[in-house]
């Protein structure tokens, strides 16, 4: 069964990253109004087909390389919550890529403190979270949807081999404990360098969640099948993102 699963998700791999979208939100008999950022004219968000948060990004957004130091590339994806106010507070970076890279994005929302309009619920300022994804993309170098293909494949052939050892009878108990767990850990270890790249692929949460499956770590498994569950909910492609509100694109030279 496990190997069908495994037969079946090679044969349906879809990358595709997942947005928030900006719009009036009816939950049951309440509605919600996202926050809304009024530190970029209108205009500019029909120009670039972006908010105007990623808009703000892309023109202040400041980084200081090391010498004989790089940036790497990556989605750095942060939370946070605009609150009643329109203050901000509770940044999280929920895609990790490069501390530098992080706390470069989280100063430059940080400095927009003041030029937001909070969110409303029933008519009524509520605090909401809000979270934007800032890539980092060196053009010279394959797309982002290539690289975490690249590593997706490498960690699948990983999980199967591991599998292999595990029903592999001629090795003794030990054996096949230490070496399967082995390749899980290094599945476990490519999937999650695609996720740098694609971070909202549920098909990339799905093996995650099987190495954790295999690997005994039951907590884990439960959480990311979770967060599987909450990625399949929200269906943005990636194409669809990339004209969409919450992906600004900055690029390393």
């Amino acid at each position: 069964m496990k190997k069908t699963l495994l037969t079946i998700a090679m044969c349906f791999f879809v990358l595709g990253l997942v947005a928030q979208e900006e719009r009036n939100i009816m939950l049951s008999d309440q509605q919600v109004v996202p926050p809304k950022f009024k530190g970029v004219e209108p205009v500019v968000k029909e120009e670039v087909k972006q908010s105007p948060i990623c808009c703000y990004l892309q023109e202040n957004l400041e980084l200081e390389v090391p010498i004989n130091d790089y940036l790497p590339e990556g989605t750095v994806a942060i939370e946070f919550t605009i609150n009643r106010d329109g203050t901000l507070s509770n940044f999280t970076v929920t895609n990790r890529v490069n501390y530098t890279l992080e706390q470069a994005v989280i100063a430059c929302i940080k400095e927009t403190e003041g030029m937001w309009q909070p969110g409303e619920v029933n008519g009524q300022p509520s605090p909401m979270e809000k979270r934007v994804y800032v890539r980092f993309d060196n053009p010279d170098n394959e797309s982002f949807e290539q690289i975490a293909r690249d590593h997706y494949l490498v960690a699948l052939k990983r999980f199967k081999k591991g599998m292999y050892i595990e029903d592999n009878q001629l090795l003794s108990t030990n054996q096949r404990k230490r070496k399967s767990q082995r390749l899980f850990n290094s599945s476990l270890n490519q999937l999650d360098i695609a996720t740098v790249y694609m971070p909202n692929d549920p098909t990339i949460a799905f093996w995650k969640a099987r190495n954790y499956e295999e690997l005994g770590m039951h907590k884990d498994m439960i959480n990311m099948l979770e967060k599987r569950r909450e990625l399949l909910s929200m269906k943005l492609s990636e194409r669809e993102l990339k004209n969409h509100y919450d992906l600004a694109i900055i690029t390393l030279k």
